[in-house]
């Protein structure tokens, strides 16, 4: 899996998603408490400014303001007026500044006001830096005027830096609340991972596998001790159902056989008329004794507690073996038997075994296929995988039930060919036991293609040297 597959599959885990929005709800909140804060902060620095004014002004008209031309002259003598962004001006009555800055003038006499009142100015920059003022502008009992203000700019710049600070704190904690919510995805990940390992493992046939938990730990320590719980719990049934099931099969098969026996002497004491009951009643004993044979068989391989014996041998040679088996009972039924197989083909597995599941398929094929057909016994290489089976012309299985007939006792509706539904569950377990799988497939241009498809390195020429290396 690649790094941009594992942090795709980290950011869709529940850990993250919560992490990433409690991230998000945060970030909003803090954004709007920053926007709430950053105008408070403007609106008290404006209060505080105003109320530094009217001191101001206070102070001028306990000195009295008098005329234009003495407050500008006392002004005048007045050291560092200027300074912390405090500004004064004065006008005459035909307008020409007494004192202060002669842009502050022109904004003023733009606001085309004699009234007094608070301004509010706004200049910007073009010799000088960019100033806003706020103040109070007063008219003198000469009809002059008197304005005395401050630059609040620069106070506004220096408050504004508190809002980019906690802008940064903030994207600082998003960083670090989503570098959180991945490391505790990717833990939680490889813990869910370690569960689901383990329970794929289980579900492999390795009984004694458990899930990593420990006695005093969190939520999947919890989950983790109750799974191997219930795993020992389905471990127990299952060997009691094997063991009842094992005990039931070796009881029952002396008593069918004693009674195969008395039914096969009772056919040769009695009349014409009733031997043939007895002898369908032994074919009905001799068929539940192959089906209790058959249920043992495939419990015996899905457990891998059976006889095997795995090796390199000729894929021709097996296929022509069972054609050579079943030629007889094909020619009977007018059926043609054919090969499709390069000799020297080496297969890697249990001979008998394979040998034993393409014979059930073969005597399906011989059992649906009809008379006159024709059925193919194949081995070939396919998609990096070779492919034993055989394929037929018959009526085939529909793809909605081929899911069904690999199971135990499933048997096809309609179907008036009589059977135990173990012939496909048998093929599949011994297909599982050399880690492959039972492909129900169509056979153009009507029919079943029934392949057992196993990895390719089954095929490894090498291997086998190397294995017949080691025996020798």
């Amino acid at each position: 899996m690649s790094w941009a597959e594992r942090i795709i599959r980290l950011i869709e885990t529940s850990t993250f998603k919560h992490a990433a929005l409690s991230a998000f709800v945060f970030l909003l909140m803090a954004f709007g408490s920053m926007l709430l804060s950053s105008r408070q902060i403007e609106s008290l620095l404006l209060d505080h400014v105003q109320g530094l004014v009217l001191s101001d002004i206070q102070a001028q008209q306990r000195q009295s303001l008098g005329n234009a031309y003495s407050l500008a002259s006392r002004l005048s003598r007045e050291p560092h007026h200027e300074k912390d962004d405090k500004i004064a001006l004065v006008l005459s009555p035909d307008g020409r500044v007494l004192y202060g800055n002669h842009k502050l003038r022109q904004a003023v006499l733009e606001r085309q006001s004699t009234a007094n009142g608070w301004h509010n100015l706004s200049i910007p920059a073009s010799d000088t830096p960019p100033m806003r003022l706020v103040g109070m502008q007063l008219r003198l009992p000469d009809g002059g005027l008197f304005l005395s203000a401050f630059n609040v700019l620069p106070m506004l710049e220096r408050v504004r830096v508190i809002p980019i600070v906690t802008g940064a704190g903030l994207f600082a904690v998003l960083l670090s609340s989503l570098a959180i919510g991945l490391y505790s995805s990717l833990r939680s990940m490889r813990r869910v991972d370690r569960i689901r390992s383990a329970l794929r493992a289980y579900v492999g046939g390795e009984r004694g596998v458990t899930v990593p938990a420990s006695l005093n730990g969190d939520e999947f320590d919890l989950l983790g001790t109750d799974i191997n719980n219930v795993l020992a719990r389905i471990s127990l049934l299952m060997d009691e159902v094997k063991s009842v099931s094992s005990h039931l099969a070796h009881e029952l098969r002396t008593p069918l056989t004693r009674l195969h026996n008395r039914l096969e002497n009772a056919a040769e004491r009695v009349d014409d008329e009733l031997r043939g009951e007895i002898l369908a009643a032994v074919e009905e004993a001799e068929r539940i004794q192959r089906m209790f044979k058959a249920v043992l068989r495939i419990g015996e391989i899905e457990a891998g507690r059976c006889a095997h014996y795995f090796e390199w041998f000729d894929a021709y040679a097996l296929l022509k073996d069972v054609t050579d088996y079943y030629q007889p009972l094909a020619d009977s039924n007018g059926i043609r038997l054919q090969l499709e197989a390069s000799a020297g083909g080496k297969l890697f597995g249990d001979r008998a075994l394979l040998f034993q599941a393409l014979a059930n398929l073969l005597e399906n094929a011989l059992k649906y296929a009809g008379d006159k057909a024709c059925i193919t016994l194949l081995a070939r290489l396919r998609d990096g995988c070779v492919e034993i089976g055989v394929a037929d012309d018959g009526p085939g299985i529909p793809a909605n039930q081929r899911g069904e007939a690999v199971k135990r006792f499933r048997r096809l509706h309609g179907s008036e060919q009589s059977g135990s539904g173990l012939g496909l569950a048998l093929v599949n377990a011994i297909t599982k036991l050399h880690s492959g799988a039972l492909l129900l497939e169509e056979n153009p241009p009507c029919g079943l293609l029934a392949v057992l498809r196993l990895a390719r390195n089954h095929w490894d020429e090498e291997r086998a040297s190397l294995i017949e290396a080691l025996r020798s």
